[in-house]
C-alpha cells in the first residue's frame, strides 16, 4: 500500500517549484510514496501595500502552512529558510535543510537596460539590503517593493523602478538567471540568514524516514549559526540584521550585521569556529556586535580601597575580564565580581609575569571577543603606568576604550605619612620621576635641573637604586642636610616610614630595612612628617583585618574598621539564594492572618518573605493582627525599612534566646511562622518545643552556599602573619571561611566573634576565639580594637 504525502506550499510559482524539488526527491527515493502539493495564499502574500515590519513580520508567510500541519491536512511544509520566523513551534520542528543554492543578492535591471537610471528608485524589500546598498549607491534612492518575483519584475519593466535587488537563489530556481545584471558578494551586501536554503517542516514524533538522505549537513550547520545570530538579536524579516556562514570541512566562518536602532549605526564582524559550535558561534558574534568589546584603563589607587574611585568601582562591577598587576591593592582585588576571568600580568620591578607587548595584545584580543575588559593598574594608568602604550594598539585596532584616572601614590602616600608634597613655606613645585633603571645603566636624568627647582622630588620605582639617586643629587649640588624619606606600602597596614637626609637615607634603609613597593621623597617638606603624621595615630593602624560576610550584603563592619585605620579585606564567605521551590511559604502566605507571630531570623529571610508576598499578590494588610519577632538589630532594621516595627527582640541575638523569648511571650495556643534558612533554625525550634500547645510552622525559604576566594591567597596571608584578626558575624560565615581556606592551620587565626554560636563554631576548628560583649557590629568593632592593643 502506497504512503500518501501532502506537501503544504505557498501558491507563488517560486514556492511551488521549491516544493516540487522536495516532491521529486521523495518520489525518486521512495517508490511506495504518493506525493501531492497543497497550495495556499498566506497572509503575507495577501498584504502587499505595506512593508512586512508594519504588518507582523515573517510569521505572516507561515501561519496558514502551520495551521494545515497542525490540522493534519498536510504532512510537510516547504519554506525558503530566510522567510521563516526565528522561533519555531516545538510541535512543528524543522526536519531537514536542502543543499544551499547561491546565497547572494543580485541587481536586476529592466529588460534591455544596461545602466541605472538615477531618476528612479531601486526597488528593495528590506532595510537590511537598503542599509548596505546605500554604501554602494550613495546617489540612489530606495523604495519598498512587494509581491512575488514575477510581480516585481513586471513593475520593474513597466518603468516604476530603475532596478530591483533580489535573491539569486529564487531567480535561478525560476530559470530567470538571465535577468541578473550583477551579483553582490557577501562582503558587499550580506544576505539574509538562511538565504538559498530550503527548510522542510513537519510534526513532532512522526515517521519521516522518506526524507532520509535529504538533509545537507553543511546547510544545517550554516542555518544553525545564522539563525542563532539573528534570534539573539531578535531580528525579523525586515529587521536590519543579516548573517552568512561559510562552512569549510570542520570549520565555520560566520559574518553578521547588526543595526543599532537608537543611533542608526550598523556594524559587521566575523568569527571563526568549529562546526559543532555553530549555534554558540552565532550567539557569540551577536553579543560581540550588540555589546561591542571595550577596554577600560582603570587606576586602582595606591592600596587603600577607600581611595579607589567611584567610577572605577562602577566599571569593575561590570567587567567580564580583568587584567591586573601586582601593585593593585588587595582590598580592590577583593571587589572583583565572581565569575570574571582574571589575567595576572605581574608588573613588579624585575618580576614581569607578562611582557608589556603581550599585555597590549591580550587587551586587544579579549576586547575583540566582544568582552568588557578592565585593565586594573596600581596608582594612575598614565603616570609611569604605560597606559599610553596600551592605548596605541587599541586605537590602531579601532577598539573602543576609556580611561578612569586613579589616585597616584606620589601624592597619596606622602599624605598618609604626614608629608604635604607642596607647602608655601618650603617649596613651590612638585616633580615626579621614575627611579627605575636597568642594572649597570646610568640615569638619563638631569639631576642638576631637579636640584635647581628647589621643589619636592618624588621618585617612583627607585628602591633598588636609592643609593644612586641620593649620590646623583649630592653630586648635582644638593645640600647634604636636605630632608629625605622612603615610604613603604603607603596607605596599607604595611605602611612604614624612614626619614633622614639625602646623605644618610641609604644607610638608614640598610639598618632598618624596607620592603617594596616604596617611594622616595626628597625635599624640605619631609621634615614635617613626624609633626603632621595622622594615619599611624588611628587605633587600628598597622592592623589588617579579614571581615567575612554574606556575598549579598554591604559590610558596615568593614566601613567602621576602616575609619579606625584598619586595612580590611572582605571575604564573601557565603552567598544566599532563595529556594526555587517556595511552595511551603506560598501555602503559609495564603493563611497569613491565621498566625499570631512571625519570627524572622535574618535580613535575607525578611527580603525573601516580602519578595514572595509581592510575587503572590499578598496584601501587606494581612499582617495587621500578627506580632513580629526579630533575632537582632540587623533583622529589625530590614523589617523597619518595610514599615514594620518588631514586638519582640531578645537581649542576646541568637536563635536560642529568640526561642526562649517567644516562649515567655506566648500562652501556649499561638500559631508561629518561622521563615528561615534551610540549614538553620535548630536552636529556636528546640526552645519552642518546650512550650506545650504552640503550633510552629517552620518554613525554609533560602539556602546558604560557601564561596571560594580565587584572587587573594588568604591562607598565605594568615601563615605569614599579615592578617591580625578575622571577624565572624555568624556560624555560617565561620564555615564559609573554613571552606575557602582549606589546609590552613586554624590555630593561627585570631577570631573576633559576634556571639556564642559563632564562637562555638570557631572553637570547633581550634581558632583563638574572642567574643564581643554584645551581639552588635559596634561591640565587635570595639573587640577588634581591644585585640589590637594586646
Amino acid at each position: 500500500m502506497s504512503k500518501k504525502v501532502i506537501i503544504g506550499s505557498r501558491e507563488s510559482r517560486l514556492a511551488v517549484i521549491q516544493s516540487e524539488m522536495v516532491r521529486d526527491y521523495i518520489l525518486s527515493y521512495n517508490k511506495d510514496c504518493e506525493v501531492e502539493l497543497l497550495t495556499m495564499k498566506t497572509t503575507g502574500d495577501k498584504i502587499l501595500d505595506r512593508t512586512l515590519d508594519k504588518v507582523g513580520g515573517k510569521g505572516l508567510f507561515v501561519k496558514e502552512l502551520d495551521k494545515a500541519l497542525l490540522e493534519k491536512k498536510s504532512q510537510l511544509s516547504v519554506h525558503s529558510l530566510k522567510d521563516m520566523p526565528m522561533e519555531v513551534p516545538e510541535e512543528l520542528p524543522l526536519l531537514a535543510f536542502s543543499k544551499r543554492e547561491d546565497p547572494r543578492d543580485v541587481l536586476v535591471l529592466p529588460e534591455g537596460i544596461k545602466e541605472l537610471d538615477e531618476s528612479k528608485p531601486i526597488g528593495c524589500s528590506s532595510l537590511r539590503r537598503t542599509l548596505q546598498l546605500k554604501e554602494l549607491y550613495p546617489n540612489m534612492k530606495f523604495k519598498s517593493v512587494r509581491g512575488n518575483v514575477q510581480t516585481r519584475l513586471k513593475k520593474l519593466d513597466e518603468g516604476q523602478y530603475s532596478a530591483l535587488v533580489l535573491a539569486a537563489a529564487g531567480l535561478k530556481r525560476l530559470k530567470l538567471e538571465n535577468r541578473i545584471s550583477r551579483y553582490f558578494e557577501p562582503e558587499e551586501v550580506l544576505p539574509a540568514a538562511g538565504q538559498g536554503i530550503l527548510a522542510i517542516q513537519g510534526r513532532k514524533d512522526e515517521d519521516y524516514s522518506y526524507l532520509d538522505g535529504y538533509n545537507d549537513e553543511d546547510s544545517e550547520c550554516a542555518a544553525l549559526a545564522e539563525r542563532a545570530f539573528v534570534r539573539y538579536l531578535d531580528g525579523g524579516c525586515s529587521s536590519p540584521v543579516a548573517a552568512h556562514a561559510k562552512v569549510e570541512k570542520d570549520k565555520i566562518i560566520l559574518t553578521g550585521l547588526y543595526y543599532e536602532e537608537e543611533s542608526g549605526a550598523w556594524r559587521k564582524a566575523s568569527l571563526r569556529g568549529k562546526r559543532e559550535e555553530a549555534e554558540e558561534l552565532g550567539i557569540r558574534l551577536a553579543k560581540q556586535l550588540k555589546y561591542p568589546g571595550k577596554v577600560w584603563l582603570v587606576g586602582a589607587g595606591p592600596g587603600d580601597i577607600g581611595l579607589f574611585t567611584l567610577r572605577g568601582m562602577e566599571v569593575l562591577k561590570n567587567a567580564e575580564v580583568v587584567v591586573y598587576d601586582s601593585l593593585v591593592g588587595q582590598g580592590v582585588l577583593s571587589k572583583i565580581p565572581k565569575g570574571v576571568r582574571l589575567i595576572n600580568v605581574g608588573k613588579r620591578a624585575s618580576h614581569h609575569t607578562m611582557p608589556q607587548e603581550q599585555i597590549n595584545q591580550v587587551l586587544a584580543e579579549e576586547a575583540k571577543k566582544g568582552l568588557r575588559v578592565v585593565r586594573l593598574k596600581g596608582g594612575d594608568p598614565f603616570l609611569f603606568g604605560r597606559g599610553g602604550e596600551e592605548l596605541e594598539l587599541l586605537h590602531k585596532e579601532g577598539i573602543p576604550y576609556e580611561v578612569v584616572p586613579g589616585v597616584t601614590s606620589s601624592i597619596a602616600v606622602p599624605a598618609y605619612n604626614g608629608i604635604p608634597v607642596t607647602h608655601r613655606d618650603f617649596c613651590s613645585s612638585l616633580h615626579i620621576i621614575t627611579g627605575h633603571k636597568k642594572k649597570g645603566d646610568t640615569y638619563d636624568i638631569d639631576f642638576k635641573a631637579l636640584v635647581n627647582t628647589k621643589g619636592t622630588l618624588v621618585f617612583l620605582m627607585g628602591v633598588s637604586a636609592l643609593e644612586d639617586i641620593c649620590n646623583s643629587l649630592l653630586q648635582a649640588g644638593m645640600d647634604e642636610k636636605m630632608p629625605a624619606a622612603i615610604l613603604q606600602k603607603g596607605t596599607t597596614a604595611g605602611q612604614k616610614r624612614i626619614v633622614a637626609t639625602v646623605s644618610t637615607l641609604a644607610e638608614e634603609v640598610k639598618k632598618q630595612g624596607i620592603e617594596t613597593p616604596a617611594i622616595i621623597v626628597v625635599g624640605k617638606v619631609c621634615a614635617l612628617a613626624d609633626e603632621f603624621a595622622w594615619y599611624e595615630k588611628l587605633p587600628l593602624f598597622g592592623c589588617k583585618v579579614l571581615v567575612t560576610r554574606p556575598k549579598e550584603t554591604i559590610s558596615s563592619m568593614a566601613h567602621k574598621l576602616r575609619l579606625l585605620g584598619a586595612e580590611v579585606l572582605e571575604l564573601p564567605a557565603i552567598r544566599t539564594e532563595p529556594l526555587e521551590d517556595q511552595s511551603l511559604l506560598k501555602e503559609a502566605l495564603k493563611e497569613l492572618d491565621s498566625y499570631q507571630w512571625i519570627a524572622f531570623t535574618s535580613p535575607i529571610g525578611v527580603k525573601v518573605f516580602f519578595d514572595e508576598m509581592k510575587q503572590n499578590s499578598v496584601d501587606v494588610r494581612k499582617l495587621g493582627q500578627v506580632k513580629i519577632a526579630s533575632i537582632g538589630k540587623g533583622t529589625r532594621k530590614a523589617l523597619e525599612e518595610r514599615g514594620l516595627f518588631v514586638d519582640l527582640m531578645p537581649a542576646v541575638f541568637d536563635g536560642d534566646s529568640l526561642g526562649k523569648a517567644l516562649c515567655e511571650a506566648c500562652e501556649g495556643t499561638e500559631k508561629i511562622l518561622i521563615p528561615r534558612a534551610k540549614i538553620g533554625g535548630k536552636e529556636i525550634l528546640a526552645q519552642l518545643a518546650k512550650k506545650p500547645g504552640l503550633i510552629v510552622n517552620d518554613v525554609p525559604t533560602y539556602d546558604t552556599f560557601y564561596e571560594e576566594q580565587e584572587i587573594i591567597d588568604i591562607k598565605n596571608l594568615f601563615e605569614n602573619g599579615e592578617i591580625q584578626t578575622a571577624v565572624f558575624t555568624s556560624a555560617s560565615t565561620v564555615r564559609g571561611f573554613v571552606n575557602a581556606v582549606s589546609g590552613l592551620d586554624f590555630e593561627k587565626v585570631r577570631a573576633a566573634c559576634i556571639g556564642k554560636q559563632t564562637k562555638a563554631e570557631a572553637d570547633s576548628y581550634g581558632m583563638q576565639t574572642f567574643m564581643a560583649k554584645e551581639a552588635t557590629i559596634d561591640s565587635v568593632t570595639d573587640l577588634v580594637v581591644d585585640l589590637n592593643k594586646k
